[in-house]
């Protein structure tokens, strides 16, 4: 009785809440000054928190300060009747893709735009505008959307850069071998061709890879990286997913 007990809190322990998931894809840009708030050690809090040293309701607070993606959380959340924008089902469909983004539309993606990003050290109303009018009718409130056809509204990554997109955009590939801090996988990257941006042949890159906050990754498994910095393991239904959702929006 005592083993069963261990075991399901050891499981429990293992399993990844919404706000632990979207700590993991926002640590890296935060650090690098990209996103989310820059005063107060946000970054030291946010490593801190995916060690088990800081409570999941202080780092809520910091989380909702994240513009960019809070909104995307609050909308994805709100057209789904789901009161908690860090629902783990939430944050998975913004950076890996699930079938919430289903009941998200261009519009309510435009309205969104308009609502959240529309104030000073974001977006101007008439910049805001000019990019709502380039919104594809198909799009879907994934974080490749951001990428690819909204851009930055805090006006610090400028995404004209391919290389720049191909390492914001979730991205995913195979782990081919680790030593150290580092590890080597192999996926498909942006590349562009007469003007268009598309999926490149495969190669190897090596990304950062902090062992204390995702300790159980082994050769051959299927990885998440996002600024260069592994994410999360991945399941068969996350590659399919994300894979679905990359493509659509870069369509």
């Amino acid at each position: 009785m005592l083993f069963l007990v261990m075991k399901k809190q050891i499981k429990k322990k293992a399993e990844l809440s919404g706000a632990r998931l979207a700590t993991l894809y926002s640590l890296m840009p935060n650090r690098l000054g990209f996103c989310g708030p820059q005063e107060g050690c946000v970054y030291g809090k946010l490593r801190k928190f995916l060690l088990g040293e800081i409570s999941e309701k202080e780092i809520r607070k910091i989380l909702s300060k994240f513009e960019a993606s809070y909104a995307y959380y609050k909308l994805i959340a709100r057209k789904n009747d789901i009161r908690d924008p860090l629902n783990k089902k939430v944050v998975e469909a913004y950076w890996l893709g699930n079938k919430l983004l289903e009941k998200v539309n261009a519009e309510d993606v435009k309205k969104m735009i308009l609502k959240d990003f529309v104030k000073p050290n974001l977006l101007s109303q008439e910049t805001a505008i000019q990019r709502i009018a380039l919104i594809p009718k198909n799009s879907k409130a994934h974080h490749s959307f951001h990428v690819f056809i909204l851009g930055s509204v805090t006006g610090r990554v400028d995404f004209k850069d391919v290389k720049l997109r191909d390492i914001c955009r979730p991205g995913w590939g195979k782990v081919i071998s680790m030593k150290g801090d580092k590890v080597l996988v192999e996926y498909e990257p942006l590349a562009e061709k007469s003007g268009k941006i598309k999926f490149g042949k495969k190669k190897r890159k090596y990304i950062n890879w902090d062992r204390k906050l995702v300790p159980d990754i082994s050769l051959g498994d299927w990885v998440s990286f996002h600024w260069d910095f592994l994410a999360q393991k991945l399941k068969k239904e996350n590659i399919k997913n994300l894979e679905k959702y990359t493509k659509s929006n870069l369509k």
